[in-house]
């Protein structure tokens, strides 16, 4: 036996379609490469873009070895890339009250300055080799470090030292810990 759907369902469902098709229409333009890190105005224009080796280049490297709010117990990682803040001076927004961080998964988040002046964040690009990425040719002999994949959250993840990070910051403030960073912008 086939059930009728009322008129109000049937048109709630679809205005419900409508709103997500266009709510994958607005998905920002040009977010679409994971690879690309863009600094954006407040308008959400590209003023610049990255890529691994430029941000390299550009930024003194710092490693930071901390665990995440989604490693197991006792665990940590070591990271390497420039501070957030170096980032964010370097295109002309050190002075800002606070930012964007968007993401390739359209996750957006806003960090205040006063937390990343305070806990200095870094933009990972970078993760310590392991003995099971030797094993599997993710190193070579000699590495150190292996660059962030998408599997590894990257190519770009902002991480922090998570053992200085306040009590009240894991779970509440887990927002700030953004992974496959695509473009950081002025917050509005």
């Amino acid at each position: 036996m086939s059930r009728l759907v009322p008129p109000a369902m049937a048109a709630a469902a679809a205005m419900l379609a409508a709103l997500l098709v266009g709510a994958a229409q607005a998905a920002p333009a040009g977010h679409d490469d994971p690879q690309v890190l863009r600094i954006e105005d407040a308008a959400g224009q590209p003023t610049t873009t990255y890529g691994l080796e430029r941000l390299k280049r550009d930024f003194p490297q710092r490693e930071l070895d901390t665990r995440t709010p989604w490693t197991a117990a006792g665990e940590s990682i070591r990271y390497r890339g420039p501070e957030l803040k170096d980032v964010l001076a370097g295109n002309g927004l050190g002075d800002v009250p606070s930012i964007e961080a968007s993401a390739y998964d359209d996750f957006v988040t806003t960090i205040r300055m006063d937390e990343i002046d305070t806990y200095k964040p870094i933009l990972a690009l970078e993760r310590a080799c392991s003995a099971d990425d030797h094993k599997a040719g993710r190193c070579k002999d000699g590495e150190d470090f292996r660059p962030l994949t998408l599997d590894d959250s990257g190519p770009y993840s902002i991480i922090w030292p998570y053992d200085q990070l306040p009590s009240s910051y894991v779970p509440g403030r887990n927002s700030i810990w953004v992974w496959f960073v695509t473009a950081l912008r002025p917050a509005s």
